[in-house]
Parts: C-alpha cells; sequence; structure tokens
C-alpha cells in the first residue's frame, strides 16, 4: 500500500510539473493542476486562491469543481477563513472535521454535502518570503488510514510548483507594463490623423500605444464615454504587425444578449429559427488582426465564460457546430465601467477582468486637458466645412469659451456642439455668443469658468453676461430646440421670412435648408406650403 501511494504522488507530481511548465495559460495549468490530484490521489474539490493586490483579497483563480457564479464568490480578505487564516500566517492548515471548524465560511456556497465528514487541507503558495495564494484540498473520511501530515507536505511541494508558475506569469505581466512604462516615443505628425491633441496626457496616450502597439499583449481601454476610445483601439492596430489585417469593432452593449453568442462567433446553417446559411462571427472575421470589443463591461455573466474560453483558447465553436475553429487575433477592450466595482458586485468575471487587463490604458477626460480645444475644434470644423459646403471660423473668443467649458460629453460632446453651430449659423463667422447659445446640453453660458471672463476682452465680456435676444428657433431631428440666428437690433423675422432666408442661403436646395432650420425636410415643406413660398420659381 505504502508502495502503491509513492508511485501514484511520484506520477502526479511528474504530471503537474509537465502541465505547469507546459500549458501558456496559468488558469488552464492550475485547473490541470487540481484535476490530476483527483484523478490519482483523490484529493477533492481543489482550489487555486491567488492574492490581488488591487482590492487586497484573495480571488479563486481556478477550482474545477466549482461553478463559475460560486467561483466569483469566493473572495476572503487576509485572516478571513482557512484560505484568508492560510494567506496572512503563511503556514499549512489542517481542519479535521470542516464541519464542526467555525473558521470555515463556506463563502462559494459550493458545499453541498456535510453529511459525510471531510477533512480540509490548506497550504501556502510561496515565492521565497512572498506568500501568492493558497491551495487548498478537502479527503473524505473513507480513506483509510489517515494520511493527512503526509498529504500536507506533498501539497507544499505542489504549491512550491504552483508558485513558480504564478510568478513566471507575474514576470510576464510586468515586462508588458515595463514596456508602457519605459520613456515617451512620440509619434511623427500625421501618424493617426484621427487623434489630434498635443498635450502632454495626450503625448503620454500615444507615446504608449507605439509601444504596446507592435506587442500581441491584450490591451484594456478605460475612461469616460466620448474620449475617442476606438480611435485609439484603431491606432494600436495600425502600430502593429497587423496593420494590414481586419480591424472588427463589436459594440457589446448594442447586441442583444439572445444574439451575442451568434454574432460573436457564428453560427451554422439551421442553428436557430432563421439560421437559414452559416454565418461567420466576428472572431472569424478578425483572423490575422484585431478585434475591438466596446463597453465590455455589458456582456452579461452567463456569455463571460464563453467568452473567457475563446480568449485564453483562441478557439471556439459556432453556433449549432461541432468543428473547432482557431484563430489568431489580438484583443483590444473598452469600458467607461466602475470595473472593479464590477467584480466586487459578481457582475464581472474576475479572470475576465485579468485576461483583459494585461495593459491598461486610460484615455483622459477632455476636461483635464483643455490645451488640446482650440486644436480638436479646428480639426472639426475643417470636416464639418467640408461635409456642409461652408467655410466657418471660429474667432479667437469663441476658442476661448470653448476651452472654458466643462465638456461632460468629452470629445463628442465637442463635435456635436459645433457642427450645430456649423449648420445652423448664418455668418461665416462664429464667435462665442453664437457658440455656446446653440450648444443644448454643451457650451452653455452656465457651463463657462468663471476664470473665462477675465480671458475676454471688455467689450466681449458685456455679450457673455447679457441675456441672449430672442432667437430664431427650429426643431433637430432629435426633438431638441436648434438655434437659427440672432436678428440683428431691431429686426423682427417672421417665421416665413426664416425660411426663405434659409432656402436663399442654401441655394434653394431643401435638405440643405433644412438642416439650417434645424428641421426635417417634411417640417420643411409643410411651412413652405404653408406661407405658399413658390418654389418653382426658384
Amino acid at each position: 500500500m505504502e508502495r502503491r501511494r509513492d508511485d501514484m504522488e511520484l506520477e502526479a507530481l511528474h504530471e503537474i510539473s509537465g502541465t505547469l511548465s507546459n500549458a501558456s495559460d496559468l488558469t488552464k495549468a492550475l485547473t490541470s493542476t487540481l484535476t490530476i490530484l483527483r484523478l490519482l490521489l483523490e484529493m477533492e474539490n481543489g482550489t487555486v486562491s491567488l492574492f490581488d493586490p488591487m482590492t487586497g483579497e484573495v480571488f479563486v483563480e481556478a477550482a474545477p469543481e466549482m461553478t463559475d457564479a460560486e467561483r466569483i464568490l469566493g473572495r476572503l480578505r487576509p485572516g478571513e477563513g482557512i484560505v484568508g487564516r492560510t494567506f496572512q500566517n503563511g503556514i499549512p492548515m489542517l481542519v479535521p472535521d470542516v464541519r464542526s471548524e467555525p473558521l470555515f465560511l463556506d463563502r462559494t456556497g459550493s458545499w453541498r454535502n456535510f453529511e459525510e465528514p471531510r477533512a480540509l487541507l490548506s497550504v501556502p503558495i510561496r515565492d521565497a518570503r512572498v506568500t501568492l495564494g493558497v491551495l487548498t484540498v478537502d479527503r473524505p473520511h473513507r480513506a483509510q488510514p489517515p494520511t493527512y501530515d503526509r498529504d500536507l507536505r506533498f501539497l507544499s511541494v505542489v504549491a512550491a510548483l504552483i508558485a513558480a508558475r504564478v510568478r513566471l506569469a507575474q514576470l510576464d505581466t510586468l515586462g508588458q507594463r515595463a514596456k508602457a512604462d519605459a520613456p515617451p516615443i512620440l509619434p511623427p505628425p500625421d501618424r493617426f490623423p484621427g487623434i489630434v491633441g498635443s498635450s502632454r496626457r495626450m503625448r503620454d496616450v500615444m507615446s504608449l500605444v507605439l509601444r504596446v502597439g507592435p506587442s500581441r499583449a491584450t490591451v484594456f481601454l478605460r475612461g469616460e464615454s466620448g474620449t475617442g476610445k476606438e480611435l485609439i483601439a484603431r491606432a494600436l492596430h495600425d502600430a502593429s504587425p497587423r496593420a494590414e489585417r481586419p480591424f472588427v469593432a463589436v459594440n457589446c452593449a448594442a447586441m442583444a444578449p439572445s444574439l451575442f453568442e451568434s454574432e460573436l462567433f457564428g453560427h451554422e446553417k439551421g442553428a436557430f429559427t432563421g439560421a437559414q446559411a452559416a454565418q461567420l462571427g466576428r472572431l472569424e472575421m478578425a483572423d490575422g488582426g484585431t478585434l475591438f470589443l466596446d463597453e465590455v463591461g455589458e456582456i452579461p455573466v452567463p456569455l463571460q465564460v464563453k467568452l473567457l474560453r475563446a480568449l485564453q483558447e483562441r478557439q471556439f465553436e459556432r453556433v449549432g457546430g461541432r468543428r473547432t475553429i482557431t484563430v489568431d487575433v489580438r484583443i483590444v477592450a473598452a469600458t467607461n465601467r466602475d470595473m472593479e466595482e464590477a467584480v466586487r458586485q459578481g457582475t464581472f468575471r474576475l479572470d475576465l477582468y485579468h485576461r483583459l487587463s494585461v495593459v491598461t490604458l486610460e484615455i483622459p477626460p477632455l476636461r483635464e486637458r483643455p490645451e488640446d480645444v482650440p486644436e480638436l475644434a479646428r480639426h472639426f470644423l475643417a470636416d464639418l466645412n467640408e461635409e456642409n459646403e461652408r467655410k466657418c471660423e471660429l474667432t479667437s473668443d469663441a476658442l476661448t469659451a470653448l476651452a472654458g467649458c466643462r465638456w461632460t460629453g468629452n470629445v463628442r460632446q465637442l463635435r456635436n456642439c459645433l457642427e450645430r453651430a456649423v449648420v445652423s449659423s448664418v455668418q461665416d463667422r462664429i464667435g462665442p455668443r453664437e457658440l455656446c447659445l446653440q450648444a443644448a446640453g454643451g457650451c452653455r453660458l452656465e457651463e463657462v469658468s468663471s476664470d473665462l471672463v477675465t480671458l475676454l476682452s471688455p467689450a466681449n465680456r458685456p455679450t457673455l453676461a447679457a441675456p441672449a435676444p430672442a432667437p430664431l428657433v427650429g426643431v433637430g431631428a432629435a426633438g431638441t430646440a436648434v438655434r437659427l440666428a440672432v436678428p440683428a437690433a431691431g429686426e423682427e423675422l417672421t417665421e416665413r421670412d426664416r425660411l426663405v432666408r434659409a432656402l436663399e442661403r442654401s441655394g434653394y436646395v431643401q435638405a440643405k435648408a433644412a438642416r439650417l432650420l434645424g428641421m426635417t425636410v417634411r417640417q420643411l415643406r409643410y411651412r413652405v406650403q404653408k406661407y405658399g413660398i413658390a418654389l418653382e420659381r426658384f
């Protein structure tokens, strides 16, 4: 019997060392290790928990006999429960009968059968003097005679092998981050034409893009809505060796949960009602290139499991199919959510979070880089002039006013503000008065910082402080009021006059006149008919 046990332990160590050395994915390697312990040595319900310095908690990294929902709940503070106590003290623990142990919290809820007495063995995973995590297994009392001391010594050897593998994974991650922390590398002019900004914050972002872009590392973009995360994702793609391959973007928030799996992985003909032909998924479309997962924090938890497997293995099956498809895809993900809070609440898997955040890139909000606003405004204005066949210019006071706004909607809000000004302004020169009054929800007077007033000339200050004259108002496509023009002092324009002016300015092109008035073509035609404006002579 003793000889038999020696052989089994030796075989288990051989299999475990091979698994930990050869598996490229840490979670998969740890899961296989725990499976070997169960199959060869009857060490059941194994778990590997690792310390997360971000949250200060110990979380379950691998547990093949737990469900995903149970694993998410397995988070403990150092000193809390058996796992937390083992981590804090750094010494092995033996609980002969877990049913009568007050330290056993069953935080995961995975212990379903308490009728059979079981011993719980817990050993620290240590690298030199640093405790990285905890390895636990349980053994039923039917194992006779008890060999708990021997089991603890054996598990300590396994924990040492695991520590080496965990440390290797951490060093690999640190290597990726070290590249990100290298001295700034600035892109040459016009390298990424869609990205505008010369502030230090943006220079740091683009320097990181150039350093990380050529690697295979997964990148997690964090930032508020409207900061241009997709543009940064495209820049990462363009800076990589994959630049000639596809860049495929997926808006996870806009995708129905029932269609997400089919959209991402594709489906075979007849996989579900309406599937009349096989369809490629976004992962296959991005093969050899980059897959951009926008708003990744909105993916439902059940679908996160399938996404995690695809990211780890780079393999998947189409919906309704059995053939395994292998792809070579670089992942860039983005979110504006508080992911740490989502992990704590159990709405986002911790293992998927770690898988995505190999390199994290924070996109600064526009209010933290006001020096970029004038450059962005000129860039957008050039595009909008071309789109609308205009020659609008921003006065220096208008640029100052724009730089003083808080821009809660970031770059997207700035562009919308300028677009409203271009399509609504009668004059080609756009000043702060016209610009700020037209930007509904954007650059309004009350959102301009008080410091701005001191920057404007005395002649312009009354303009900012005075109430606006009665505006010409049209109804925008979203039902919002859009200012068309401010009449000259003493000038009263009827709605008919406004229609005629807009038609004259647009060369009597109804679609363009409707945009100037902030209404639809249908609304314009109704008013033209109402006031008897003879368009046939135009």
